[in-house]
């Protein structure tokens, strides 16, 4: 997701890279940016209002220790209302949060520098090919049919269980998958590359990650 700061601040380049990828809605770039000046606005106008209360507290301690009820008094229902201004600033505040993120989330990340303009594949260009090209019969089927005639991979269970473009890899699928990571994995080695395992944090709903084993049965 793209940083709300960046986008602020480097408005036209962001336009401009959105552009390359034939983004539908660019409208959404000035939304998210007048939605994160009202949530700053907000959150300025709530910092005075906590200084304000805090300075009226002090005040009225230091009246009433001097013994100067009535000064305090008067000062204590001039700020009376701060608790109800406060609380809804907090509401304000937080529905300019949950809408600055529905926004953001719909702003796709921006292409690299090097990426054309283009409407799809035929736009690409050809940076780098490798080995010969192999010259199919009439008959042969594309991927997706081969893989459903072996049943190596089920497209529309992956788009059930995470969205388009994330398929399930079974059986020989799944160690040819494997197989692959190995092989990328083994040349960015011999390229100098190491390889590093971070660690993988799952919710702690499921069980994993919080030391507990989740039940056999469940």
């Amino acid at each position: 997701m793209l940083q709300i700061n960046y986008i602020r601040e480097n408005r036209d380049r962001v336009l401009e890279r959105l552009a390359v990828r034939n983004f539908k809605t660019p409208e959404l770039v000035d939304e998210v940016i007048a939605l994160d000046e009202r949530r700053r606005q907000l959150q300025s106008e709530a910092d005075a209002l906590a200084a304000e209360a805090n300075a009226a507290a002090r005040q009225i301690g230091e009246l009433m220790r001097q013994g100067k009820r009535d000064e305090a008094e008067v000062i204590k229902q001039r700020s009376a209302g701060y608790k109800e201004q406060q609380r809804q600033l907090t509401e304000q505040q937080a529905a300019a949060e949950a809408a600055l993120h529905d926004k953001l989330v719909l702003l796709p990340n921006l292409p690299h520098d090097s990426v054309p303009h283009g409407a799809g594949a035929e736009d690409n260009e050809i940076v780098f090919e490798h080995g010969v090209r192999p010259e199919l019969a009439e008959a042969a089927l594309p991927h997706w049919e081969l893989a459903a005639k072996y049943d190596i991979i089920d497209f529309e269970l992956g788009t059930k269980v995470t969205g388009s473009g994330f398929p399930v890899y079974k059986g020989k699928g799944a160690r040819l998958q494997r197989a692959l990571i190995n092989f990328f994995l083994d040349r960015a080695d011999q390229a100098g590359y190491r390889e590093m395992q971070p660690p993988i944090l799952i919710n702690a709903a499921s069980g994993f990650g919080t030391g507990q084993l989740p039940d056999k049965e469940g």
